[in-house]
């Protein structure tokens, strides 16, 4: 189990030293089974050197710059001059912020050239192009980019069924983003998933495409080839979660992101990695956490903070887990961690915390430092969003039940089509908390407005189907009051034992509470 190897793990073992790479200074890599299917054949009379590079490839498609380039080099030390190895070397230094020391490496290939075998001669040159290397070379800009374009469309004219010539030229038609490229590399990607419906990076790339698109229903099919092709790479266990959790899909987040940890610790005690060297480590570890707090896998969560990279930063992630779990103390700890680098984001958390609480009298200090901030701020979307849900809140607590959910309205009637807030499974928070203001101030039409809505946007929101069922209930809805506890049980399969009656309480606690209308 991940969550019981997580203390051993993180005390990581150092492997035996051996001579470092001269170019990466990394140990050699090792090959490793099965975690990535792609092959792609180069020119070598070293069966070794070609399972690094493919090894490499597998990386560099993954964004794991530094595992590729200790592979790509790893290669170069069985086959010296394997052209491709130095080419796929150059791009992952580059990748990984070392630019000049691919560049070295690229100058030092060029006596590779007049012998190169003519389909790999291409790739070197259009090499040569992008980083500047050679005599009588296009000023860089325009013209380098035409040059570079025209190369490698003469190389698909001559070998149209070469993977990594649509790949390269996908990079090309985007300049090189690694990101998902645009619409004008994306039909490249796209004639390449034809050619190979499983090949890593194209689909790595066309899941960022679509997520950038606003568009992840129609890249999730992206983010199974991108999986079925690197089960072994962690980063291919977590990028399913960049839509999923916009398309409710929460259950494959939570176990393909626990996943994802399991093989990162795994190969952090291998090659003796340490997390900070890790550049997608933090990021897997706060969509892990995400994904298990919106399941109700609160245990699971508290456990991550054994191997969490980031623990001298702040953390809403983190504060969320601490909300959820009832444990104020903790809260308001994370909370405060933020008064010393981001002030407003500390006085949001606090008063979301007071009002969690249903205390409205220690809610108001940090709302009203809240407001002057607003007062005196540029007031971006995010801080508009935080003081309409905060204000809606505590008026709704104070008894100004009309003008509180005015304010929760006009926060859910904005972030209804606001992609970016949707990011990472947010899309029913505002609803939520509209739903339980107006159950709490019997608008019973208005409630149910707002929990169907929420489940509307989260299919898997237990806090919404938990209000229906109060709501079904308190209006002689028996049948259904039953169907929406059903549903909260689906939602919270995974749950820990008795969470999910322990906030079916809560919640029948705080929305029969009155408070006076004024």
């Amino acid at each position: 189990m991940l969550f019981e190897l997580l203390v051993s793990l993180s005390m990581n073992q150092k492997p035996e030293a051996s001579e470092k790479l001269s170019v990466c200074k990394l140990a050699p890599s090792r090959l490793e089974k099965n975690i990535c299917s792609y092959k792609y054949k180069i020119r070598t009379n070293s069966e070794t050197c070609q399972d690094f590079y493919n090894q490499g490839l597998g990386y560099l498609y993954s964004y794991v710059w530094m595992e590729a380039a200790r592979s790509f080099e790893t290669a170069l030390k069985h086959d010296p001059d394997c052209l491709m190895a130095h080419v796929g070397l150059a791009k992952a230094l580059d990748r990984w912020g070392k630019r000049k020391e691919g560049v070295e490496v690229l100058k030092k290939a060029q006596r590779l050239e007049l012998t190169a075998d003519p389909r790999e001669k291409f790739f070197l040159q259009a090499a040569f192009l992008e980083y500047g290397v050679g005599d009588k070379l296009p000023t860089a800009g325009e013209a380098r980019t035409k040059a570079t374009v025209d190369l490698i469309d003469q190389a698909i004219s001559q070998y149209e069924d070469d993977q990594e010539l649509w790949f390269t030229r996908a990079q090309i038609a985007c300049n090189y983003r690694t990101f998902g490229g645009n619409a004008n590399s994306a039909p490249f990607y796209k004639a390449l998933i034809r050619l190979n419906p499983n090949h890593p990076g194209a689909n790595h790339e066309l899941v960022h495409f679509h997520e950038g698109q606003q568009r992840p229903a129609l890249g999730w099919p992206y983010a199974e080839g991108y999986l079925n092709s690197s089960s072994g790479i962690p980063h291919a266990q977590h990028m399913q979660a960049h839509l999923a959790t916009r398309l409710g899909k929460w259950q494959k987040t939570s176990d393909r992101s626990s996943k994802a940890l399991e093989l990162e610790l795994d190969y952090h005690k291998a090659m003796s990695v340490k997390p900070a060297e890790d550049h997608q480590f933090a990021h897997h570890v706060q969509t892990l956490l995400l994904s298990l707090t919106h399941d109700g896998r609160f245990q699971q969560a508290q456990k991550l903070d054994n191997t969490r990279p980031d623990k001298n930063k702040p953390s809403i992630a983190w504060f969320r887990l601490q909300l959820a779990r009832h444990d104020w103390n903790a809260a308001e700890t994370e909370a405060r961690r933020f008064l010393k680098t981001d002030k407003a984001t500390a006085y949001y958390l606090l008063t979301v915390l007071e009002l969690q609480k249903d205390n409205t009298a220690g809610a108001l200090p940090f709302l009203e430092s809240m407001q002057q901030l607003w007062a005196s701020s540029k007031k971006d979307k995010q801080l508009e969003y935080r003081i309409w849900e905060i204000q809606g809140r505590w008026l709704c607590q104070q008894g100004s039940l009309e003008a509180g959910l005015k304010l929760l309205r006009k926060a859910v009637e904005r972030s209804k089509n606001d992609y970016s807030h949707h990011s990472w499974g947010n899309g029913s928070y505002f609803m939520e908390i509209w739903g339980l203001e107006a159950l709490r101030g019997q608008k019973y039409d208005e409630a149910e407005e707002a929990f169907l809505e929420a489940l509307a946007h989260d299919p898997g929101s237990t806090r919404a189907a938990l209000g229906m069922k109060l709501l079904c209930e308190q209006n002689g809805r028996t049948a259904e009051a039953g169907d929406y506890f059903k549903l909260a049980k689906k939602s919270w399969a995974k749950a820990d034992d008795g969470v999910l009656e322990k906030e079916l309480e809560s919640i029948r606690i705080y929305t029969l509470k009155s408070t006076p209308s004024q």
